[in-house]
């Protein structure tokens, strides 16, 4: 199959035309995928259907170790929506077809996802791609951005170039949470999912450009005093969600958006989440073999 890239930033994010998801794996141009994301960071599959879970699956197995192992544990919440544990359920509807309450765990815990982030950012071994599609989308809000973070490092003044790639980063999914109005985690909660270190910039395979590796998850600066590394986190976070380093993507129901963890950062915006349904379902691609004990989601 012959593929359209057509860009929809200056920066990066590209869609992309004439890829067919219910293809056989030996017909989809998998290089040319991959060239694409590395080139733009961010790639835009509209579909008139949603791809099936199926296809889903299949296609992000072609990218990479997939996740589908062991979820962090919400207290309170036992109950999968959806059929395959490859699938990451982002959605706000509960196991019977119903909205989750405003006040249940659960949606407090996603409101994590409307801070700029890199999925699993707080696991060793990091997701590289992320693909979400939309299978019901609100009428209105719940757009997803993006930002560059390879076009943020180049605009760095070289001294805080140098800086940053000195620094290391201890990342937590609680500390995300937490700052979106998640409750104080419980013991179970926080047992599912410690924190890691990984380094402040990413050197992008293929490219060699550098990128900041930060947002949401990152909790503080190795070796510095707390409140100053934080300092400096939303700093150079601030610096980076500027609107010229930003795409915005309207969602339409069969979009798969597909993105480089190690070279983006992302965030959800607001809907009424208590009006109206969102059913998103995510596959993701970690950096190596996935072990039993490092499962997650988020």
């Amino acid at each position: 199959m012959t593929l359209d890239i057509r860009p929809l930033h200056p920066l990066f994010a590209a869609e992309v035309h004439g890829f067919d998801f219910s293809a056989p794996p030996e017909r989809m141009d998998m290089d040319a995928v991959r060239a694409a994301a590395r080139r733009h960071g961010v790639l835009v599959f509209r579909n008139a259907t949603p791809p099936t879970d199926e296809q889903h699956i299949a296609f992000s197995k072609l990218l990479g170790p997939i996740e589908q192992g062991n979820i962090i544990k919400v207290t309170g919440f036992d109950r999968r929506r959806v059929r395959y544990m490859e699938l990451v359920d982002v959605g706000n509807i509960d196991p019977d077809g119903n909205i989750f309450p405003a006040d249940h765990r659960r949606m407090l815990f996603r409101k994590g996802d409307r801070l700029w982030h890199a999925d699993m950012s707080f696991m060793e071994n990091r997701a590289t791609y992320s693909m979400l599609v939309g299978h019901e989308i609100p009428p209105e809000g719940g757009d997803t951005e993006f930002a560059d973070m390879r076009a943020v490092f180049d605009e760095l003044p070289p001294e805080m170039q140098r800086l940053a790639e000195s620094l290391t980063v201890e990342h937590s999914i609680w500390r995300s949470r937490t700052l979106a109005g998640f409750p104080e985690p419980t013991e179970e909660e926080l047992a599912s999912r410690p924190p890691v270190r990984h380094p402040l910039v990413n050197v992008q395979a293929g490219s060699g450009r550098k990128s900041l590796y930060i947002a949401s998850h990152a909790s503080h600066v190795v070796g510095w005093p707390l409140e100053l590394g934080r300092g400096l986190l939303a700093e150079l976070t601030r610096f980076a969600t500027q609107p010229k380093f930003v795409y915005r993507h309207q969602w339409r129901p069969g979009d798969m958006l597909m993105w480089d963890n190690l070279s983006t950062l992302h965030r959800a915006t607001e809907f009424e989440d208590s009006k109206y349904r969102r059913d998103m379902r995510r596959t993701t691609c970690r950096e190596r073999e996935i072990a039993a004990a490092d499962g997650g989601y988020a």
